[in-house]
């Protein structure tokens, strides 16, 4: 009885004095301190200048996580700043490692300046860990789904033409001083009655999600958008592929809208003529209140009978470098894209409402409609204004990031060099010699006399020089050092003096060309005979056919050169080439 009664004593007591006390926190002292201190507390205890309880009392302060586990780094950090350069650099050129070829680059690194490692050497390539912690030392990196860019939209966009257009700007700006309504902008889009869809609700289970489209392939209806700095927008303009417009194709369009036909539903420089009379009956310009049109440099908007009518109305118009409309052109930067997602909406919410019923282009009015009246609104416009740097008006909008992709090329912007010339090829860096460096071991074990990447140079010329080696800089200026004699395009006054003369000079030589093929007894406007070009797929002569340009619609003899993505021919010169390109896809594609 004693011995159990004592025994519950002792028990309660220990719990009341556990409960009364402050619960002991445990603080796990591995990897709290450094060599240096251990061996300076060491030191003051040996000389008595501090005790053993206070010399362990400041040691505990000393914050150190060292590293554990006998693997160490592939690279230091130093080595690695030069390879998260390199990967910035490449994605900001438009040309981004996939998470593949970045390891590989990683492995081929390390065999290359001979750095011990722990890749896989029968893939070579490093491995999913070493990816894993590189991307957690760099947070700023992810793993995205990028945009497809079309080559001669980054290269077009450079400095020299950027400027030459905000040049002319600025001085339009300064001698009519436009107030923010009298700044409009014009741009084309195709509307289709096949919709594209968006990401849909469905389940889990299944493996393959439809939705009903109105056909397998359907017709396109090209729409002609306007609006002005201010917020204010024009009514729309159609053009409808039909032989003859019929009056039934605009059921339900947007109030005051036009619409015309052509027989592929392209726009034409006669079109663009019938649009610029629409656009002035609603801005009413004068002397007095002159206005601003920026749109792009297609070869309808280059015609002399635009430009001449354009003079006479004080209508001042502006085009944009060649393939540079995604940056410059506030359309394209904040209106096409959420007009076509609301529109293939609108044809989604058509199909549910008209069971087994096809969208024709006699429903695209009534259906741009209903997506113009979403999008169409004034802080869209001004906000367009404003991201491209015409109003208010500002030059540096864009920085030199924005002209990084076109720098592969680096071509001046009036080059003539003879096409006899050879180009001047770059001489590539040799890869630096580390024959005197130990070569690394196919084994994973480590020796204390191997050389770790910490006791390497901390010059990291070596490494800026092999990575080059290994995934060079795209530089395609020694392609392209040889250029075309035909003068590029760029941004024009397209009703300055200048150009005027330009077009008229053109027209003249058009008519001689003519003059010559009668007088020679070939038929006038034929696409039969086709000047060889050096670089472009000529026509076969074995079609009797006519052929047409996709752009002015005649046939006069002149170089010609074919869309890779449709295989319509069209002239060089209505064409808009740009110097850089290897291949060409008409405007009509690209949209």
């Amino acid at each position: 009885m004693w011995r159990e009664s004592t025994k519950s004593k002792l028990t309660v007591t220990k719990a009341i004095r556990t409960f009364m006390m402050p619960p002991v926190i445990s603080r796990p002292s591995k990897g709290k301190w450094h060599p240096d201190s251990m061996k300076q507390a060491v030191e003051n205890v040996l000389t008595g200048q501090l005790s053993i309880r206070k010399a362990a009392e400041i040691g505990k302060e000393i914050t150190f996580t060292p590293a554990l586990g006998r693997f160490k780094p592939t690279f230091n950090a130093e080595f690695e700043g030069v390879l998260l350069d390199h990967v910035k650099d490449l994605s900001d050129r438009l040309l981004p490692l996939t998470r593949k070829e970045f390891l590989n680059l990683a492995f081929q690194l390390a065999e290359a300046l001979k750095i011990p490692h722990q890749f896989n050497r029968d893939k070579k390539t490093a491995g999913k860990q070493f990816y894993y912690d590189f991307m957690k030392r760099h947070p700023d990196l992810s793993l995205r789904t990028p945009e497809s860019t079309s080559l001669n939209r980054s290269i077009g966009f450079n400095k020299p033409q950027v400027n030459r257009f905000f040049e002319s700007l600025t001085n339009l700006m300064e001698k009519y001083e436009f107030t923010p309504y009298k700044i409009y902008n014009c741009d084309e889009t195709s509307v289709t009655t096949v919709q594209k869809h968006s990401k849909v609700i469905s389940l889990k289970q299944n493996r393959q999600v439809g939705k009903l489209t109105s056909a397998e392939r359907g017709r396109s209806v090209t729409v002609l958008f306007c609006m002005n700095a201010g917020g204010q927008y024009i009514p729309p303009f159609f053009i409808f592929p039909q032989q003859r417009m019929n009056e039934r194709l605009l059921i339900g369009a947007p109030k005051e809208s036009i619409g015309e036909a052509q027989s592929n539903g392209w726009m034409t420089s006669q079109l663009f003529l019938k649009w610029m009379q629409h656009f002035a009956h609603y801005v009413n310009p004068s002397v007095q209140n002159p206005v601003l049109l920026i749109l792009d440099g297609h070869i309808s908007h280059k015609d002399l009978e635009v430009t001449t009518y354009a003079r006479n109305r004080n209508i001042h118009m502006v085009s944009t470098p060649p393939y540079t409309t995604h940056k410059l052109q506030p359309l394209d930067r904040v209106f096409m894209k959420p007009f076509k997602d609301a529109y293939y909406e609108a044809c989604g919410l058509w199909m549910r409402k008209n069971p087994a019923a096809r969208i024709t282009e006699y429903e695209i009015a009534s259906l741009v409609v209903d997506a113009f009246a979403r999008v169409s609104r004034g802080e869209i416009a001004v906000k367009g204004f404003q991201c491209t740097g015409i109003h208010p008006l500002n030059p540096n909008v864009f920085t030199e990031l924005d002209y990084l992709p076109s720098m592969m090329t680096d071509i001046a912007m009036d080059s003539n060099v003879d096409q006899t010339e050879s180009p001047t090829v770059r001489p590539m860096l040799p890869l630096p010699d580390m024959s005197s460096a130990p070569k690394a071991s196919s084994h994973h074990e480590t020796s204390p006399n191997r050389p770790t990447p910490t006791d390497r140079s901390n010059d990291t010329t070596v490494v800026k020089e092999t990575i080059q080696q290994l995934s060079p800089i795209p530089d395609a200026s020694k392609k392209r050092e040889v250029s075309r004699r035909r003068k590029s395009e760029r941004s024009e006054v397209l009703t300055s003096s200048p150009y005027k003369t330009y077009l008229e000079e053109k027209n003249n030589e058009k008519l001689k060309r003519e003059v010559k093929s009668l007088v020679r007894g070939k038929r006038p406007l034929s696409g039969k005979f086709f000047p060889k070009s050096s670089r472009k797929t000529t026509k076969k002569n074995d079609k009797k056919e006519e052929t047409t340009c996709i752009f002015c619609g005649e046939s006069h003899d002149e170089d010609w050169i074919q869309c890779s993505s449709c295989q319509m021919w069209a002239h060089e010169a209505c064409a808009s080439i740009s110097e850089t390109s290897d291949t060409y896809e008409c405007d009509f594609c690209q949209k």
